[in-house]
């Protein structure tokens, strides 16, 4: 299987990087930040790195598409990718709630909807 799995450099998309790299299968994963980590996860496994905010359309864009010609195909998108905040709410800022739904929900329909163009051209 072709998998791509975003904020994959760390925690639980790490550990999905490192179950799903096997033989059968091809893996790319997308990090946003720590150059180092996403490299020595890349170095230990031989998944395919990809750097890039999910949040902004552009990039988003870009690197699904760069993972998905490494990859000659997708046929599993894994969306891990997001960030939480443990803000009390009557403290909680108007930008923190960007943030916050920028990645967790606008990066989720970025990254699908290039994805699922592949998947679905596949039938």
């Amino acid at each position: 299987m072709r998998i791509l799995i975003t904020g994959g450099s760390r925690g639980i998309g790490k550990a999905m990087v490192e179950r799903f790299s096997t033989p059968e299968n091809s893996v790319a994963f997308i990090y946003r930040s720590n150059h180092e980590a996403a490299k020595a996860l890349a170095e230990s496994t031989g998944a395919l790195p990809f750097c890039a905010d999910l949040s902004a359309a552009d990039e988003a864009k870009r690197a699904v598409a760069e993972a998905i010609e490494a990859l000659g195909g997708i046929d599993v998108l894994i969306n891990n990718a997001g960030v939480s905040e443990s803000t009390p709410f009557m403290e909680y800022t108007e930008e923190t709630f960007d943030k916050v739904m920028d990645l967790n929900v606008k990066g989720v329909f970025n990254a699908t909807r290039v994805a699922a163009d592949c998947m679905t051209a596949r039938g």
